[in-house]
Protein backbone atom coordinates (compact mmCIF):
# COMPACT_ATOMS: atom_id res chain seq x y z
CA UNK A 1 0.00 0.00 0.00
CA UNK A 2 0.97 3.21 -0.71
CA UNK A 3 2.49 5.45 2.50
CA UNK A 4 0.35 8.67 2.67
CA UNK A 5 2.94 11.85 3.74
CA UNK A 6 1.15 15.14 4.26
CA UNK A 7 -1.72 16.61 5.39
CA UNK A 8 -5.15 14.97 4.15
CA UNK A 9 -5.61 18.38 1.89
CA UNK A 10 -2.65 17.04 0.33
CA UNK A 11 -4.27 13.36 -0.59
CA UNK A 12 -5.10 13.37 -4.24
CA UNK A 13 -8.23 11.30 -3.91
CA UNK A 14 -9.84 14.10 -1.57
CA UNK A 15 -9.17 16.85 -3.97
CA UNK A 16 -10.84 14.51 -6.23
CA UNK A 17 -13.87 14.47 -4.18
CA UNK A 18 -13.72 18.17 -3.24
CA UNK A 19 -13.46 18.40 -7.13
CA UNK A 20 -16.89 16.53 -7.53
CA UNK A 21 -18.42 18.44 -4.86
CA UNK A 22 -17.84 21.88 -6.18
CA UNK A 23 -19.23 20.40 -9.97
CA UNK A 24 -22.47 19.76 -8.15
CA UNK A 25 -22.50 22.90 -6.48
CA UNK A 26 -22.37 24.73 -9.44
CA UNK A 27 -24.84 22.86 -11.27
CA UNK A 28 -21.96 21.12 -13.45
CA UNK A 29 -23.19 17.66 -15.30
CA UNK A 30 -19.77 15.99 -16.19
CA UNK A 31 -20.23 13.49 -18.87
CA UNK A 32 -19.52 9.95 -17.93
CA UNK A 33 -16.21 10.04 -20.01
CA UNK A 34 -14.90 13.12 -18.06
CA UNK A 35 -15.69 11.74 -14.68
CA UNK A 36 -13.45 8.15 -15.84
CA UNK A 37 -10.51 9.95 -16.55
CA UNK A 38 -9.39 11.40 -13.59
CA UNK A 39 -10.41 8.24 -12.29
CA UNK A 40 -8.27 6.29 -14.58
CA UNK A 41 -5.15 8.89 -13.65
CA UNK A 42 -5.73 8.24 -10.20
CA UNK A 43 -5.25 4.33 -10.48
CA UNK A 44 -2.46 4.89 -12.54
CA UNK A 45 -0.63 7.17 -9.99
CA UNK A 46 -1.63 5.23 -7.09
CA UNK A 47 0.16 2.21 -8.79
CA UNK A 48 2.99 4.13 -8.81
CA UNK A 49 2.61 4.72 -5.27
CA UNK A 50 1.68 8.65 -5.97
CA UNK A 51 -1.61 9.22 -3.45
CA UNK A 52 -0.64 12.51 -2.83
CA UNK A 53 0.59 16.19 -3.94
CA UNK A 54 4.14 15.89 -2.54
CA UNK A 55 4.56 12.53 -4.00
CA UNK A 56 3.83 13.89 -7.40
CA UNK A 57 5.88 16.79 -7.39
CA UNK A 58 8.70 14.90 -6.47
CA UNK A 59 8.04 11.83 -8.95
CA UNK A 60 6.36 13.84 -12.03
CA UNK A 61 9.62 13.98 -13.70
CA UNK A 62 9.07 10.26 -14.14
CA UNK A 63 6.20 10.00 -15.34
CA UNK A 64 5.86 9.21 -19.05
CA UNK A 65 5.39 12.52 -21.08
CA UNK A 66 1.73 11.67 -22.27
CA UNK A 67 1.01 10.60 -18.25
CA UNK A 68 2.93 14.27 -17.18
CA UNK A 69 0.36 15.70 -19.91
CA UNK A 70 -2.42 14.12 -18.63
CA UNK A 71 -2.08 14.66 -14.96
CA UNK A 72 -1.11 18.30 -15.69
CA UNK A 73 -4.47 18.88 -17.47
CA UNK A 74 -6.68 16.99 -16.24
CA UNK A 75 -5.48 17.00 -12.09
CA UNK A 76 -3.55 20.04 -11.41
CA UNK A 77 -5.84 22.49 -13.52
CA UNK A 78 -9.33 21.45 -12.45
CA UNK A 79 -7.66 20.14 -8.73
CA UNK A 80 -6.48 23.79 -8.29
CA UNK A 81 -2.85 22.03 -6.82
CA UNK A 82 -1.20 25.96 -7.05
CA UNK A 83 1.90 24.15 -5.22
CA UNK A 84 2.49 22.22 -8.79
CA UNK A 85 1.94 25.63 -10.73
CA UNK A 86 6.03 24.93 -12.08
CA UNK A 87 4.75 21.77 -13.93
CA UNK A 88 2.63 24.14 -15.49
CA UNK A 89 5.27 25.74 -16.58
CA UNK A 90 7.01 23.13 -18.21
CA UNK A 91 4.12 21.83 -20.05
CA UNK A 92 3.80 25.25 -21.63
CA UNK A 93 6.07 24.06 -24.16
CA UNK A 94 3.02 21.95 -26.20
CA UNK A 95 1.08 23.87 -27.77
CA UNK A 96 -2.13 21.75 -27.96
CA UNK A 97 -2.87 22.81 -24.21
CA UNK A 98 -1.11 25.83 -24.06
CA UNK A 99 -4.07 28.74 -23.89
CA UNK A 100 -5.45 26.40 -20.49
CA UNK A 101 -2.07 26.07 -18.74
CA UNK A 102 -1.76 29.70 -19.08
CA UNK A 103 -5.35 30.50 -17.66
CA UNK A 104 -5.05 28.27 -14.77
CA UNK A 105 -1.47 29.72 -14.04
CA UNK A 106 -3.41 33.14 -13.74
CA UNK A 107 -5.01 32.35 -11.01
CA UNK A 108 -2.46 30.11 -9.22
CA UNK A 109 -0.70 31.68 -6.40
CA UNK A 110 2.78 31.81 -7.70
CA UNK A 111 4.19 34.72 -6.18
CA UNK A 112 4.54 36.67 -9.04
CA UNK A 113 6.75 34.08 -10.76
CA UNK A 114 4.15 32.93 -13.34
CA UNK A 115 3.55 36.94 -14.22
CA UNK A 116 7.07 37.63 -14.17
CA UNK A 117 7.78 33.97 -16.50
CA UNK A 118 4.76 35.33 -18.73
CA UNK A 119 6.39 38.97 -19.16
CA UNK A 120 9.63 37.59 -20.23
CA UNK A 121 8.14 35.30 -22.64
CA UNK A 122 5.86 38.23 -24.14
CA UNK A 123 9.05 40.43 -24.24
CA UNK A 124 10.81 37.70 -26.68
CA UNK A 125 7.74 37.15 -28.60
CA UNK A 126 7.64 40.85 -29.36
CA UNK A 127 10.86 41.20 -30.56
CA UNK A 128 10.64 38.33 -32.72
CA UNK A 129 10.07 39.33 -36.28
CA UNK A 130 7.99 36.12 -36.25
CA UNK A 131 5.98 36.49 -32.82
CA UNK A 132 4.38 33.25 -32.02
CA UNK A 133 0.75 33.97 -31.92
CA UNK A 134 -0.58 30.71 -29.25
CA UNK A 135 2.39 31.89 -26.89
CA UNK A 136 1.31 36.04 -27.23
CA UNK A 137 -2.42 34.65 -26.45
CA UNK A 138 -0.71 32.23 -23.42
CA UNK A 139 1.19 35.18 -22.29
CA UNK A 140 -1.94 37.49 -22.33
CA UNK A 141 -4.25 35.06 -20.73
CA UNK A 142 -0.99 34.35 -17.92
CA UNK A 143 -1.22 38.11 -16.71
CA UNK A 144 -4.91 38.88 -17.18
CA UNK A 145 -5.47 39.43 -13.56
CA UNK A 146 -1.92 40.59 -12.60
CA UNK A 147 -1.49 43.86 -10.23
CA UNK A 148 1.92 44.25 -12.21
CA UNK A 149 2.87 47.01 -13.75
CA UNK A 150 5.27 45.11 -16.06
CA UNK A 151 2.35 43.14 -17.02
CA UNK A 152 0.20 45.72 -18.45
CA UNK A 153 2.32 47.81 -20.09
CA UNK A 154 2.87 44.31 -21.95
CA UNK A 155 -0.87 44.39 -22.33
CA UNK A 156 -0.90 47.98 -24.01
CA UNK A 157 1.77 47.18 -26.36
CA UNK A 158 0.29 44.28 -27.76
CA UNK A 159 -3.11 45.75 -28.00
CA UNK A 160 -0.69 48.82 -29.76
CA UNK A 161 0.85 46.63 -32.51
CA UNK A 162 -0.36 46.56 -35.74
CA UNK A 163 1.16 44.15 -37.42
CA UNK A 164 -0.02 41.25 -34.83
CA UNK A 165 -3.45 39.88 -35.51
CA UNK A 166 -6.93 41.76 -34.58
CA UNK A 167 -7.86 38.79 -32.15
CA UNK A 168 -4.68 38.54 -30.46
CA UNK A 169 -4.91 42.33 -29.50
CA UNK A 170 -8.43 41.85 -29.22
CA UNK A 171 -7.97 39.28 -25.92
CA UNK A 172 -5.15 42.13 -24.92
CA UNK A 173 -8.02 44.47 -24.89
CA UNK A 174 -9.78 42.26 -23.23
CA UNK A 175 -7.99 41.92 -20.16
CA UNK A 176 -6.87 45.89 -20.36
CA UNK A 177 -10.89 46.62 -19.47
CA UNK A 178 -10.01 44.91 -16.42
CA UNK A 179 -6.83 46.13 -15.61
CA UNK A 180 -6.81 48.83 -12.50
CA UNK A 181 -3.24 50.26 -13.13
CA UNK A 182 -4.55 52.09 -16.55
CA UNK A 183 -6.80 53.99 -14.68
CA UNK A 184 -4.75 56.76 -13.47
CA UNK A 185 -5.13 59.54 -15.81
CA UNK A 186 -1.84 60.81 -14.29
CA UNK A 187 0.23 58.63 -15.61
CA UNK A 188 1.85 57.66 -18.92
CA UNK A 189 0.37 54.52 -19.11
CA UNK A 190 -3.29 55.90 -19.06
CA UNK A 191 -2.35 58.33 -21.79
CA UNK A 192 -0.40 55.35 -23.76
CA UNK A 193 -3.52 53.42 -23.44
CA UNK A 194 -6.17 56.42 -24.24
CA UNK A 195 -4.09 56.90 -27.59
CA UNK A 196 -4.35 53.09 -28.91
CA UNK A 197 -7.92 52.81 -28.47
CA UNK A 198 -8.86 56.17 -29.63
CA UNK A 199 -6.74 54.57 -32.74
CA UNK A 200 -8.55 51.62 -32.63
CA UNK A 201 -12.12 52.87 -33.14
CA UNK A 202 -10.58 53.27 -37.06
CA UNK A 203 -8.91 49.76 -37.33
CA UNK A 204 -9.51 47.93 -40.03
CA UNK A 205 -9.95 44.89 -37.62
CA UNK A 206 -13.45 44.34 -35.60
CA UNK A 207 -11.65 42.73 -33.04
CA UNK A 208 -9.61 45.86 -32.63
CA UNK A 209 -12.81 48.71 -33.23
CA UNK A 210 -14.64 46.01 -30.62
CA UNK A 211 -12.21 45.69 -27.45
CA UNK A 212 -11.09 49.47 -28.28
CA UNK A 213 -15.21 50.73 -27.41
CA UNK A 214 -15.04 48.21 -24.24
CA UNK A 215 -11.58 49.77 -23.16
CA UNK A 216 -12.98 53.42 -23.77
CA UNK A 217 -16.28 52.49 -21.79
CA UNK A 218 -14.39 50.85 -18.78
CA UNK A 219 -11.76 54.11 -18.68
CA UNK A 220 -14.46 56.69 -18.73
CA UNK A 221 -16.74 54.94 -16.02
CA UNK A 222 -16.12 56.25 -12.33
CA UNK A 223 -16.55 53.68 -10.31
CA UNK A 224 -17.38 56.12 -7.03
CA UNK A 225 -20.22 56.26 -5.00
CA UNK A 226 -21.22 59.48 -6.67
CA UNK A 227 -19.99 58.49 -10.51
CA UNK A 228 -18.23 61.68 -12.26
CA UNK A 229 -18.32 62.03 -16.14
CA UNK A 230 -14.88 62.09 -17.88
CA UNK A 231 -16.17 63.04 -20.95
CA UNK A 232 -12.82 64.94 -21.36
CA UNK A 233 -10.80 62.45 -21.61
CA UNK A 234 -12.65 60.84 -24.00
CA UNK A 235 -14.98 63.57 -26.04
CA UNK A 236 -12.87 62.79 -29.04
CA UNK A 237 -14.53 59.74 -29.41
CA UNK A 238 -18.08 60.72 -29.55
CA UNK A 239 -18.38 61.70 -33.29
CA UNK A 240 -16.76 58.33 -34.21
CA UNK A 241 -18.94 55.90 -31.91
CA UNK A 242 -22.03 57.90 -33.04
CA UNK A 243 -21.07 57.07 -36.40
CA UNK A 244 -20.76 53.11 -35.20
CA UNK A 245 -24.35 53.63 -32.86
CA UNK A 246 -25.81 54.98 -35.98
CA UNK A 247 -24.58 52.42 -38.68
CA UNK A 248 -23.12 49.17 -37.94
CA UNK A 249 -25.57 46.39 -37.59
CA UNK A 250 -22.38 43.83 -37.55
CA UNK A 251 -21.93 41.52 -34.74
CA UNK A 252 -19.68 41.86 -32.37
CA UNK A 253 -16.87 39.29 -32.42
CA UNK A 254 -17.56 36.49 -30.29
CA UNK A 255 -21.02 37.74 -28.58
CA UNK A 256 -25.21 38.39 -29.79
CA UNK A 257 -25.31 41.94 -29.59
CA UNK A 258 -24.18 44.26 -32.41
CA UNK A 259 -21.01 46.76 -32.80
CA UNK A 260 -24.28 49.75 -33.22
CA UNK A 261 -25.26 48.68 -29.55
CA UNK A 262 -21.78 48.09 -28.12
CA UNK A 263 -21.06 51.81 -29.24
CA UNK A 264 -24.44 53.37 -27.84
CA UNK A 265 -23.10 52.00 -24.20
CA UNK A 266 -19.78 53.50 -24.03
CA UNK A 267 -21.35 57.14 -25.50
CA UNK A 268 -23.37 56.26 -22.18
CA UNK A 269 -20.12 55.83 -20.02
CA UNK A 270 -18.73 58.93 -21.59
CA UNK A 271 -21.70 61.27 -21.15
CA UNK A 272 -22.76 59.79 -17.75
CA UNK A 273 -20.03 58.27 -16.13
CA UNK A 274 -21.58 54.92 -15.45
CA UNK A 275 -22.67 51.99 -17.56
CA UNK A 276 -26.31 52.02 -18.79
CA UNK A 277 -28.82 49.69 -17.28
CA UNK A 278 -29.67 47.88 -19.18
CA UNK A 279 -26.69 46.77 -21.05
CA UNK A 280 -26.49 46.32 -24.79
CA UNK A 281 -26.32 42.36 -23.74
CA UNK A 282 -29.77 42.79 -22.13
CA UNK A 283 -31.14 45.15 -25.13
CA UNK A 284 -30.35 42.63 -27.35
CA UNK A 285 -31.69 38.67 -26.76
CA UNK A 286 -29.67 36.23 -28.22
CA UNK A 287 -31.09 34.29 -31.12
CA UNK A 288 -28.14 31.68 -31.55
CA UNK A 289 -25.83 33.55 -33.68
CA UNK A 290 -22.53 35.20 -32.80
CA UNK A 291 -20.15 37.43 -34.29
CA UNK A 292 -17.02 35.76 -36.07
CA UNK A 293 -13.52 36.49 -35.22
CA UNK A 294 -11.07 34.85 -37.33
CA UNK A 295 -8.56 33.52 -35.99
CA UNK A 296 -6.45 33.92 -38.81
Amino acid sequence: MAHRCGSSKDDLATLHARWLQACARRGIVLPPDRLREPKRLLARLRSKDIVTVPQLLRRFDALSRKLQQNVAYDLVIHYDIHQAWPLLIDQLADPSHRAAYADALSRFETGGRATAYFVEVGRRELASSTPDRTWLEAVILGIAVANDRNAAELLVEIFERPDLPGWVRGDAGDKLGICALIRDRRTALFRRCRAAVLRGLSDASIDVQFWSMYVIGSLAVDYGPKPRTRASDFHVALPKLRQIAKRDRRLAPGYWWPMCGEAADVIHCIVEGRWPDPEAAERFPSRGQRGSSPRD
